[in-house]
């Protein structure tokens, strides 16, 4: 059983807008041991959404792990998380403006 330590996902997405920042792919399963959300905005906060979607399902909101949390200006965190996460599971984040950059880490592994 094979295990890479890897960056899983790094996205800005568009305000407002649902993004997959990582799907477990193949015959892989995985674990998320940290998420880092960052508002690169120097003048307002911001707000974000981190959900888990099992094995890909619609988005519903009782896969929300962080719903409209607040991030200052210039401002980042560290969510570590140790979420794991079996194949076609989808980590999807939102923010409501294009200047917050997520960032998953975590663990590959073949099964």
């Amino acid at each position: 059983m094979a295990m890479v330590y890897k960056i899983l996902g790094q996205k800005s997405p568009a305000a407002a807008t649902d993004f997959n920042l990582y799907t477990v792919s193949g015959s892989k399963q995985a674990i998320i041991n940290c998420i880092t959300v960052a508002n690169r905005d120097a003048g307002d906060a911001a707000t974000y959404r981190i959900s888990v979607r099992p094995d890909g399902a619609t988005l519903t909101t009782d896969h929300y792990i962080a719903y409209d949390v607040q991030i200052g200006a210039s401002s980042s965190t560290a969510l570590n998380l140790g979420i794991t996460l079996d194949t076609n599971d989808v980590i999807t984040v939102q923010s409501s403006t294009a200047l917050v950059t997520f960032n998953a880490y975590g663990v590959e592994i073949d099964v």
